[in-house]
């Protein structure tokens, strides 16, 4: 949903505060003294409040805190920026949400209320330990008519999608093991706290150019995972499994097992297994000639149209394509 590649500018100067404060005098009483002759000793005046002062004693605004940059990407839901911190010039990334787009909340445990949908997921997400495969959330605003999400940025980075079609629209087997690898615990990370992604794309990891490291970002069509079925999907169709299509119920653990299985097919093939729903219910896909037995079998075990045959996210850790990459 973001990348290095900037679109347009904006910046925001940060607010300083304009308000003055009165200085009142108090009454000196009459004395003695000579007229033109000042009274000796101390007189009782308040006390002059700086700016400094004046401002730690406010409440911190997003237009205090942050600069904002240029315009890093779109996602379902909102824009990101690129962003700085005044106070430190920490680089983030910034998302703006309108509340009028997204409507989604679910209950936090992290601030022990209901909170926008993004923003209690990515809280789950963020807490200790913390998982290197997972953008980071580092604070959030809550205005008027929007929700700003402040992000951790890798850098120099791009996404997934746009990194596969910069090296000719796929990837070499070992290339996409050692992708794959981290898809895969950032999936794993999520099920274990409890949480559906529910789009995982190319477009939605983020890859580090000088590290080759991956981060999964954009929760917003996220949901908490629950034992039962759910009966509405959010998410990017091309990756949906076909019991959302045949019965309108999936469950979540293999509906996203079905998206990395397409994923993977995207990476070494270059081109999506299905082209239209009725494909996805098939089932039916080829895969481009030259790839490894062990490649073959991955991608065709997470692609089963039966959801209770596809592997778990701890079988596909152990599957043999990956062994190479686990001795290495």
């Amino acid at each position: 949903m973001y990348s290095d590649t900037p679109q347009r500018k904006r910046k925001r100067a940060v607010e300083g505060c304009s308000q003055c404060v009165k200085e009142a005098t108090s009454n000196v009483p009459n004395t003695d003294a000579p007229a033109r002759k000042k009274r000796k000793g101390p007189v009782n005046r308040p006390k002059r409040i700086t700016q400094g002062q004046r401002k730690a004693n406010e409440p911190e605004t997003f237009d205090s805190c942050y600069e904002v940059g240029d315009k890093l990407g779109e996602g379902c839901f909102g824009s990101v920026y690129e962003g700085r911190h005044v106070s430190d010039g920490l680089q983030v990334a910034i998302k703006f949400v309108s509340k009028w787009e997204t409507g989604r909340c679910l209950y936090s445990p992290v601030e022990s209320k209901v909170l926008p949908v993004e923003v209690t997921l990515l809280q789950i997400m963020s807490q200790p330990p913390i998982c290197k495969n997972i953008v980071q959330l580092i604070e959030w605003f809550d205005e008027l008519d929007r929700y700003i999400l402040i992000l951790e940025r890798p850098h120099p980075c791009v996404d997934l999608e746009s990194f596969m079609e910069n090296l000719g629209n796929c990837l070499d087997e070992e290339m996409a093991r050692a992708v794959m690898v981290q898809v895969v615990e950032a999936a794993s990370q999520c099920s274990k706290r409890g949480v559906l992604h529910r789009d995982m794309k190319g477009e939605n990891f983020l890859i580090n150019t000088d590290t080759s490291e991956v981060k999964l970002i954009d929760f917003g069509c996220g949901d908490l995972i629950k034992t039962t079925e759910y009966d509405s999907y959010a998410g990017t169709l091309l990756y949906c499994p076909p019991e959302v299509f045949v019965s309108g119920k999936y469950h979540a653990d293999p509906a996203t097992v079905w998206s990395l299985g397409v994923l993977l097919f995207r990476m070494v093939c270059g081109y999506l297994p299905f082209a239209h729903h009725m494909q996805t219910m098939a089932g039916i896909f080829n895969v481009k000639d030259g790839l490894s037995k062990e490649c073959c079998n991955l991608i065709g075990w997470c692609l089963e149209r039966c959801p209770y045959q596809r592997p778990s996210l701890q079988q596909i850790t152990e599957h043999e394509w990956f062994q190479s990459t686990n001795q290495a």
